[in-house]
């Protein structure tokens, strides 16, 4: 099984940064139960792989956060030959996608800050990247992607933008006005963060995308189980009068599916001219 240790290139300034500090706990503590639990970021994820182009301008491609690399190998048998790098921001995450035997010669894990990437200038020919941007500040992350990227080399990328499970969010506001749900950068930030990076004519695609829950309990598992209930800015425990609250807020927006949660998906194909 490969060492996510010995290639762990995490900055220390990365590390020191509380954000991305608490992002990487809530991921590794959800590592063993991520693919069982995210239904549509795998889905997002097996659309976004339709989109590899047939060949790349040099062998060598990132997934950037890739959590337990779970497309690893249908990138392979898309682009055979080509080296890829397995990148994300918690080891547990890498040490999962070793464990379940997506890691090989032709596809190494990198555990790294997609904000700060341990590789040369033009280095790549693809950067694909799913659900796993929206805690980065898209001008950094852009131009570091960018940066990385060999002239005519591929970004495909999809991230859940300003929006996202608007339902929870609502049903809270309601209750309090604390932070219970992150704000997500908006599509109007990730395309002057495109063209700020270089990337010109960029094809940009927003996709609203629903899922329906029996339960709050259960959306909140599922949430927890994926990771992505870390909130930025959020403090002390939740009392229960409040959560009972907002549950019952919710469920006022059942319908005969169940209880909607709403995703703003944005889906981003770009190609780095010069």
């Amino acid at each position: 099984m490969t060492s996510i240790a010995t290639i762990n290139w995490l900055t220390e300034a990365a590390v020191e940064r509380p954000l991305k500090t608490a992002v990487s706990q809530h991921f590794s503590r959800a590592a063993r139960s991520y693919d069982a639990h995210a239904e549509l970021q795998l889905a997002v994820g097996r659309s976004l792989v339709q989109r590899l182009p047939a060949e790349l301008v040099t062998p060598a491609a990132l997934d950037l956060g890739c959590a337990t690399a779970p497309f690893a190998r249908a990138q392979q048998q898309a682009l055979p030959g080509v080296f890829w790098q397995a990148v994300d921001l918690s080891s547990d995450m890498l040490n999962e996608a070793a464990e379940r035997g997506r890691l090989n010669d032709h596809y190494q894990p990198l555990c790294a800050d997609a904000e700060s990437l341990p590789l040369e200038d033009g280095s790549q020919g693809l950067v694909f990247s799913c659900f796993a941007l929206q805690w980065c500040d898209p001008a950094r992350v852009m131009a570091e992607v960018h940066r990385v990227l060999a002239p005519g080399g591929r970004l495909l990328l999809a991230v859940p933008l300003a929006g996202s499970l608007r339902e929870l969010n609502q049903s809270w506001q309601a209750v309090n006005h604390r932070p219970h749900v992150n704000a997500l950068p908006s599509l109007d930030d990730w395309q002057k963060a495109s063209l700020h990076a270089g990337f010109v004519g960029a094809q940009i695609q927003q996709q609203v995308m629903v899922e329906y829950y029996e339960s709050v309990k259960q959306i909140a598992r599922r949430l927890k189980a994926t990771g992505a209930d870390h909130v930025s800015g959020a403090s002390g425990l939740t009392g229960k009068h409040a959560w009972q609250a907002m549950v019952a807020e919710y469920e006022t927006r059942r319908t005969g599916q169940g209880l909607p949660l709403t995703w703003n998906v944005l889906f981003l194909e770009a190609e780095k001219t010069e």
